[in-house]
């Protein structure tokens, strides 16, 4: 399967070359073309690099990295009719909370930015540091990831996804309780943050430690 990601950082580089050593097509996609081509550079595995416009048309299941509706970040959401896009991304942290943000979702946003297209939300509470581990060794562990989605065709292909990146799918229902996952991973990180221990995953299951595969934690970025 084509896999594009909109962005370039820390997540779509460990989940991009997770996925291209499971033998899917990866594009990364940013801003800088040159940015993305570089970090296709060094993942391999015939990884190809662009612009996020580029990574619209060309990918069939998009990953979106980016803090923002598409509409935001791309020329036109015209070739997005159909596509599946996984959101993972989280709110601000730290930050003050406001209970009123809850009910409000970034998944749910980028779904009303772009209504042709199949929005999950999924893989927003995990570390990048969890993919340092191979597919084997996080299977066995049993780390588990919870998906949301209004599309049931778009949940099988996320949860095989998943299941080539060594996770076990959750399916905890409908796009409307993306915002649960989003509060989840306010828990997560703060419990992440106050020890230090990034392996923590959704069930409370720890993945196993492993060498970084795709490179350390860069400044800057969770």
């Amino acid at each position: 399967m084509k896999i594009g990601f909109w962005g370039s950082g820390n997540m779509a580089r460990v989940l991009g070359g997770a996925w291209a050593v499971a033998g899917h097509q990866v594009v990364f996609g940013s801003r800088d073309r040159e940015k993305s081509r570089s970090i296709a550079e060094e993942i391999g595995f015939n990884a190809t690099g662009g612009t996020n416009d580029e990574v619209a048309e060309s990918c069939e299941v998009i990953v979106s990295t980016i803090r923002a509706v598409p509409s935001s970040f791309i020329t036109s959401t015209s070739s997005l009719v159909g596509k599946i896009i996984i959101d993972l991304n989280n709110r601000d942290f730290p930050r003050e909370y406001k209970p009123e943000e809850f009910l409000h979702s970034l998944a749910e946003a980028t779904q009303k930015d772009v209504p042709s297209a199949r929005v999950i939300k999924a893989l927003n509470n995990h570390a990048m540091e969890v993919f340092n581990s191979d597919a084997a060794a996080l299977k066995k562990a049993g780390v588990q990831s919870f998906i949301a989605g209004d599309d049931e065709q778009a949940k099988q292909i996320t949860s095989q996804l998943l299941n080539d990146l060594g996770l076990k799918p959750v399916d905890f229902g409908s796009l409307s309780n993306a915002w649960l996952l989003e509060v989840q991973a306010d828990i997560l990180r703060t419990y992440m943050f106050a020890t230090g221990n990034f392996l923590a995953t959704p069930g409370f299951i720890e993945a196993p430690k492993a060498e970084p595969r795709f490179g350390e934690r860069r400044k800057g970025t969770y």
